[in-house]
């Protein structure tokens, strides 16, 4: 075969090559869809596919490379249609393993707050009352002081060192067993820390937790102070004269003197009342306290002290058994009106609003200023019920920079 034949062989070849390689693009069959048909003889590639980031003179075409442009033109092209051979995301019962489901335990439970019952108050305040003779009087008085004395270091000063250690269990089991604990999420663990936090700061000296121990501080030194001025009353101290019968019950009777001492002891007006043993509202006060019912039902404004809108705490109980509450009411306001003068003869009158055979009067006796700023005012109470009188004096004292009074020794 001369030169020219074999060109034109080698022409006509590759025309019949180029023709079948267009016809095996148009119409593949399924062998050819996974061949890769080069266009240019001079490349050497087996099962080679197409990568746009590198450039080449001539593109390799085959179907499988164009199915995988298609597929990846359809990827990018957000308008196009979805891919019915793209994987599907494996639902949780299509898995293998699922990681079980982590529950939160719950959250310790804070400490049972230590509380004051009103049964441990020793209410004996009143109980010599009903005692005739004023050494009676005034040795019940001593017996009710210490037992209020025991009560104050015994009760009082115990639930303050029970408090403290309150707060201390408190921030314990925040530390041990909330704190960095990671079964809990942060949102809980502060949530607890919180809560801590606020239980701890309502357990301090001021906070609300202790507002009943306050009470019961100022309600103790309210009546201590008040049997202190009942001890001088009966026994001729603190400025108070001895009393005409003191002791009479312990003189022999074997003179007409000492008899005459017990007709008029018996017959004084202001005797001891044998059925008069506890002021009226005395347990709706104690009440009021210990329930934390503070202010106005209790007598205790938000400090503790006694207001004068409480009129047990105005009145002795010599004079307040006797009454009525609303007749007590008048008579407290009655010692308003004499206290608010401050000066000795102010006198005020006060009438039962429901008896008419009852009423009686206050009357500044007294006034004294003690060098470290003090004041007490000697007032004398008065109350004619039924014909007979009653009369008993009382001191009333407020200390510098303080603004009500209330019974003191």
């Amino acid at each position: 075969m001369s030169k020219v034949q074999a060109a034109l062989a080698v022409t006509a070849a590759g025309s019949i090559g180029a023709l079948a390689i267009g016809a095996l693009f148009i119409s593949p069959s399924p062998l050819e869809a996974n061949v890769a048909i080069l266009l240019n003889a001079d490349a050497d590639c087996t099962d080679c596919y197409f990568d746009p980031s590198v450039p080449r003179k001539e593109g390799l075409l085959g179907f499988g490379l164009l199915q995988g442009l298609t597929k990846q033109a359809q990827t990018e092209d957000p308008d196009g249609a979805a891919d019915p051979e793209a994987p599907a995301v494996q639902s949780l019962e299509d898995k293998a393993y699922v990681p079980p489901v982590q529950t939160e335990p719950p959250l310790p439970e804070l400490p049972t707050m230590p509380v004051l019952l009103q049964g441990d108050y020793p209410d004996c305040r009143e109980d010599h009352l009903h005692l005739p003779d004023p050494l009676d009087k005034a040795k019940n008085i001593n017996e009710c002081t210490t037992r209020l004395d025991t009560y104050y270091s015994g009760v009082l000063t115990e639930y303050r060192k029970r408090m403290n250690e309150y707060q201390d269990e408190l921030s314990r089991i925040y530390t041990e067993k909330v704190a960095g604990r990671m079964e809990y999420s942060a949102a809980s663990r502060d949530r607890f820390y919180k809560d801590m936090m606020q239980e701890h700061a309502n357990s301090d000296p001021d906070g609300k937790n202790m507002a009943v121990y306050r009470a019961a501080v100022e309600l103790y030194q309210a009546d201590r102070d008040y049997l202190s001025d009942r001890y001088c009353y009966n026994t001729g101290c603190g400025g108070y004269p001895v009393p005409e019968n003191y002791g009479f019950t312990y003189v022999e009777q074997t003179s007409s003197k000492p008899a005459k001492q017990k007709k008029s002891a018996e017959g004084s007006k202001s005797g001891g009342d044998k059925g008069c043993k506890k002021s009226r509202g005395r347990g709706r006060l104690l009440g009021g306290v210990f329930g934390g019912v503070l202010g106005s039902v209790a007598g205790l404004d938000k400090v503790g002290t006694l207001i004068a809108g409480a009129a047990g705490a105005l009145l002795v109980g010599e004079i307040a058994c006797k009454l009525s509450e609303d007749e007590q009411e008048k008579a407290a306001e009655a010692t308003l009106a004499v206290v608010e003068k401050e000066e000795v003869g102010a006198v005020a009158n006060w009438q039962s609003p429901t008896r008419g055979d009852v009423s009686g009067s206050s009357t500044i006796t007294a006034l004294n200023t003690e060098p470290n700023g003090r004041k007490c005012l000697t007032i004398t109470d008065v109350a004619i019920i039924d014909g007979e009188e009653t009369r008993v004096s009382k001191q009333m004292c407020r200390g510098a920079g303080q603004s009500k009074y209330a019974i003191k020794a």
